[in-house]
Order: C-alpha cells, then sequence, then structure tokens
C-alpha cells in the first residue's frame, strides 16, 4: 500500500519522481544505506579565455560601451569651465530648424521626455555615482526637450541669447560637444557590453578556467564583455564577464 502511495505521489514532479525511484531500489536490494537524495548544485564554470570578475568597487572605467540610451533628466557640465561646450543642431524651436549654442561657462540641465545616444561613450562608476564623457555627436532621441540655461539660438544670421529655450528634436537633432563634457548621476544599476576596455579597483574575486583569486585591480585590454553595477548600502557591487586576457593584481 505504501509503494502504490509512493508511486502516485512521484507521478506529480520530476524531482520526487527520482527520489522515489532511488529508495525503492534499495528496499528491493535490502540494502539500509540511506540514499542521498540532495539536489547537486550546478556551478557555471568560465570558458576558455573567459574570466568572471565580482565583488565590492572603489571605481570602475568602461570604454566603447553598449547600452541604453540616456534618459532626460540630466546636466551637461564642462570638465574645464568654458573649455567644454556644445551644439544641439537641427533643434526645431517654435516649428523652426534651429542651432542652440551652449557656451560651458555654467552647466546645462536638460529635461523633457526624450533621451541621448551615448553608444561608444565612457562611463566612470564609484560609490558617488557615474560619470559620462560625452565627445563629438550624439543622436538626441525624438522628443521633447527644454534646455535651462543660458544659451544662443539662432537658424540663419547671428544668434540670439535666451536665458532657456524649449525644442523639439526629430531623427535629425545631433547634440554636438567638445573639450570635454561630462554628465553625472546618482549612484544606480548600470549594465554595459564591449567589446572594450574595462578597469577597476576594489576587493574583487576573479574566477577562470584555473580557479579563483583575490585582487585589488584588474586591467581587461580589449574584447567582449558585459559589466553590471548595483548599489548595495552605500557599496557598489560588480558582476562582469569578461572574454580576452585579464591583468589582475
Amino acid at each position: 500500500m505504501r509503494r502504490g502511495f509512493i508511486y502516485a505521489l512521484t507521478l506529480i514532479t520530476g524531482a520526487a519522481l527520482a527520489v522515489s525511484a532511488a529508495r525503492l531500489v534499495a528496499s528491493r536490494n535490502g540494502d539500509d544505506t540511506p540514499v542521498d537524495t540532495r539536489v547537486p548544485v550546478t556551478r557555471i564554470v568560465p570558458a576558455a579565455g573567459q574570466s568572471f570578475v565580482t565583488g565590492e568597487i572603489e571605481s570602475l572605467s568602461a570604454d566603447d560601451t553598449q547600452t541604453e540610451p540616456l534618459p532626460v533628466p540630466f546636466t551637461l557640465t564642462s570638465v574645464d569651465r568654458g573649455a567644454g561646450k556644445g551644439t544641439i543642431e537641427n533643434a526645431l524651436v517654435d516649428g523652426k530648424r534651429t542651432t542652440i549654442f551652449w557656451g560651458g561657462g555654467t552647466p546645462l540641465p536638460l529635461s523633457g521626455d526624450g533621451a541621448v545616444d551615448v553608444t561608444g561613450a565612457v562611463v566612470q562608476v564609484d560609490p558617488s555615482g557615474l560619470t559620462w564623457t560625452l565627445s563629438g555627436g550624439r543622436k538626441l532621441l525624438p522628443g521633447n526637450y527644454q534646455a535651462r540655461a543660458p544659451v544662443a539660438v539662432g537658424s540663419t544670421g547671428l544668434a540670439s541669447s535666451r536665458d532657456s529655450v524649449s525644442f523639439t528634436a526629430d531623427a535629425r537633432t545631433v547634440l554636438n560637444t567638445t573639450g570635454g563634457v561630462v554628465v553625472k548621476l546618482d549612484p544606480q544599476r548600470l549594465q554595459v557590453n564591449g567589446p572594450g576596455r574595462v578597469s577597476a579597483k576594489g576587493k574583487l574575486t576573479v574566477t577562470d578556467a584555473s580557479g579563483s583569486r583575490s585582487a585589488v585591480s584588474i586591467d581587461f585590454a580589449t574584447g567582449p564583455y558585459q559589466v553590471i553595477v548595483v548599489p548595495q548600502g552605500g557599496k557598489i557591487v560588480l558582476d562582469a564577464t569578461l572574454q580576452g586576457p585579464l591583468t589582475a593584481t
């Protein structure tokens, strides 16, 4: 009767079937040795040339990043006041194609419902937050924006000064920056992919085909990567997969 009950119960789940079958074989053989029915833990082993890097970071830098567009609001800031500057080209102001000039003397907050494409940009991470370094031309995604700092606006002829300006971006609108312009954000979850270069410092564990070891810094020269950072209780936790030569110290 008990054996029939066990067989009926095993039909409910495959896991129960495996456990009951093992116990039944032991009973038929007259073997009272306990059967280990624990499910084995499957551990992911790095592939050849692959490394996993985990732990708490003090700083991290990744370049040639592939990630989601950076949504507004954010603020453009010149690293050296007045040296970094930018233009928003082919913006629509009052329905007219316009160039918006930002001199970099004061930060330029951008708000609205759009985003900027940060493909290929450099990102730096530390416990204070994220810093994106923008350079060259970057697509502003279609949407409505407000630039809330002194700018110059012009379509033809001389540009006129404004304390702020609202504009619409479409498929032709581009943000151009030169001279060192960054966007700083509060700590938040971030995932970026490569190929590119990654370096980090902190309390790290490096795992590859030979095993695991502790490290205080890593330098990944170039290659495919996936980097995920997550704030946890004032700390920044790293989970990275790197495919290629890695220097760890």
